[in-house]
């Protein structure tokens, strides 16, 4: 996988973030996780990785990552953004690094605004 993604130009967080993610008002520091936090779990290049690559089709996520990542990964955006998506978050409904990032992004603001106005659930 990581041979199909060298050919592609190695982008900086930053780069990464605005070409991509901040036209579309996506919060930084969700971008900065998957960013991050893809390539922890994957061991792929996330730097190479763009938004219409399908995380099963083409980085092939299933195969490349341990069998509990995803109970992992709902951990670390926890302890990253205070936020539980574990019960809300569902791996096999996104199907593209965009949409990961456009669900993780909406889970962050419906989670806060949902504890916000109900502060004990």
């Amino acid at each position: 996988m990581n041979q199909l993604l060298c050919q592609r130009e190695a982008l900086t967080l930053d780069e990464w973030f605005n070409c991509f993610w901040q036209p579309r008002g996506i919060a930084k520091p969700v971008v900065a996780f998957v960013y991050n936090q893809l390539g922890k779990y994957s061991g792929l290049e996330i730097a190479r990785v763009r938004p219409s690559d399908r995380l099963n089709g083409d980085l092939q996520l299933p195969l490349v990552c341990w069998f509990d990542w995803q109970i992992r990964w709902c951990e670390d955006f926890c302890e990253c953004f205070g936020v539980d998506i574990s019960d809300r978050f569902d791996m096999n409904a996104v199907t593209t690094v965009e949409e990961l990032v456009l669900c993780l992004d909406g889970l962050r603001l419906t989670v806060k605004a949902v504890s916000r106005i109900n502060p004990n659930p």
